[in-house]
């Protein structure tokens, strides 16, 4: 378990950086006072978890926004399969138990269903709290007649970094701004990125057929997660609709107890109701779980 200094460390450094300036710029006023509180939180409780545990909430008594995860929510979610979406330069998405393609695309265009709404709690619950490793996993029964696949670092990289919205991944601009996808992978990456004379980013033709294969590689990386990401039964933390579904991606590491405190702490201190600047706040707050550090 890490020591409250640890954590205190961790919520001085998320508010040092350069990036998070511009961050508290926008946030709320109320968001800023819930945050610091948050760290008088952590200090007098000496609250933490390890990098590979998942933080799962205390059952008694039930904390601000969590809700409760069974077995039976778990072994469900293991139903949903990955499966691509051929628009623009194709993507994957997670397709939720019991449902077409087309009909989780008729949900995401307005419709209702009690089957989504559920979905959309577990699934928020696993991108925050499950943990996902590089490994050779097995398909039984098997995936797109694959009986087995070899995650990679870089496919979980680009699992983490992809632009996720509504639990799939943007067909036309998969992984940053670009287009020319190949591009935003190879930064994600770390690769060399040259300039041609026209200063157009170039990674020459081998790292472009190299992009290309991991990302078809990312459906069966998103499988393997389906079925394979840890997460055991108990009360977790997890965002409202809405944000679950356009910033939600999984971190394939469970969410920090430094980030999951700020968060409770602006529950608490929005209160009740539903005005346009609590749910402001609450959304800044909320996208600050899913940030990648």
């Amino acid at each position: 378990m890490a020591s409250s200094c640890a954590e205190k460390t961790e919520m001085d450094s998320f508010f040092s950086g350069e990036n998070n300036v511009r961050w508290f710029h926008r946030r709320d006023a109320l968001v800023l006072s819930a945050a610091c509180a948050a760290t008088a939180l952590l200090a007098a409780s000496g609250c933490g978890q390890s990098g590979d545990t998942p933080a799962a909430v205390p059952a008694t008594p039930p904390q601000p926004g969590s809700i409760e995860i069974t077995q039976a929510d778990i072994d469900w979610f293991r139903r949903s399969h990955a499966e691509w979406v051929g628009c623009e330069s194709g993507a994957p998405a997670i397709v939720p138990p019991d449902m077409t393609l087309e009909q989780f695309g008729d949900v995401l265009d307005g419709g209702s269903s009690p089957v989504f709404d559920r979905f959309v709690d577990v699934a928020a619950a696993f991108f925050l709290h499950a943990s996902f490793v590089a490994g050779h996993y097995a398909f039984q029964p098997p995936f797109e007649k694959r009986t087995a696949f070899d995650v990679t670092a870089e496919h979980i990289r680009l699992l983490q970094h992809a632009n996720w919205n509504s639990f799939m991944i943007d067909c036309k601009r998969p992984y940053g701004d670009f287009t020319h996808f190949e591009i935003d992978m190879a930064d994600i990456l770390g690769l060399q990125i040259a300039k041609d004379a026209k200063g157009r980013a170039q990674i020459g033709m081998d790292a472009e057929k190299r992009m290309n294969a991991l990302h078809a590689d990312i459906l069966p990386t998103l499988q393997a997660y389906i079925r394979f990401a840890r997460l055991n039964p108990g009360r977790y933390v997890v965002p409202g609709r809405g944000i679950a579904q356009t910033r939600g991606r999984p971190l394939c590491r469970p969410v920090s107890a430094t980030r999951l405190a700020m968060y409770q702490r602006a529950l608490q201190a929005a209160g009740p109701g539903s005005g346009s600047r609590r749910v402001a706040a609450l959304d800044e707050a909320a996208a600050a779980l899913f940030a990648l550090d």
